[in-house]
C-alpha cells in the first residue's frame, strides 16, 4: 500500500480547490491544514491496514495475516498456517468415498501430492483433516489469528 500516493492525492485535491481562494488568509490555512494532515493521513492509512488484515484474517482462519512495514508503507503478509496433520497409518484406511473432480482439479492435487512427497490418497487426508480439525477449533464470530508488526 502506498501511503505517499494516497498522500499526494489527497494533498492535490485541497491545493486545487485552494486555488479558488480569494483570500490570502485563507490561502495560507489551507496550506497550514494540508500540511498537518500528512501525519493524520499516513495514520488513517495504518488503520485501514489493521482493519483490512482483520478482515482478511477473519475470512482465512487457517492463513496468518501480518501488517508488516515495507519501507514506511504497510503491507499485508499472509501466510498458511501449518496445519498439524495426523500421520495416516495406511491400515487405519478402512472408509472410502468416490469423488468426481474436475480433471484440472485432480491434476493441482496430484502436483501439490507430489510436491509433498505423499500420495495423493495421504495428501488428500492430511489436507481435509487439518482443514477440518482447523474449522473444528474454530469458535463462533469472527476470529482473528497472527501478529502485527508495525
Amino acid at each position: 500500500m502506498n501511503l505517499d500516493a494516497i498522500t499526494t492525492s489527497v494533498e492535490s485535491a485541497l491545493e486545487a480547490q485552494l486555488r479558488f481562494a480569494s483570500d490570502g488568509s485563507v490561502a495560507e490555512a489551507g496550506q497550514a491544514l494540508i500540511t498537518a494532515l500528512g501525519p493524520a493521513l499516513r495514520d488513517a492509512g495504518m488503520q485501514l491496514a489493521r482493519q483490512a488484515a482483520d478482515e482478511v484474517g477473519a475470512q482465512l482462519p487457517d492463513h496468518d495475516v501480518e501488517v508488516v512495514l515495507d519501507g514506511d508503507d504497510p503491507s499485508l503478509r499472509v501466510t498458511r498456517t501449518e496445519a498439524e496433520a495426523e500421520e495416516v497409518d495406511p491400515s487405519d484406511l478402512d472408509a472410502r468415498i468416490t469423488l468426481r473432480l474436475p480433471t484440472n482439479l485432480k491434476q493441482i492435487i496430484e502436483e501439490a501430492a507430489d510436491l509433498g512427497g505423499d500420495s495423493v490418497n495421504t495428501y488428500v487426508v492430511k489436507t481435509l483433516s487439518g482443514s477440518a480439525k482447523s474449522k473444528s477449533q474454530r469458535k463462533s464470530g469472527n476470529t482473528l489469528k497472527g501478529r502485527f508488526d508495525l
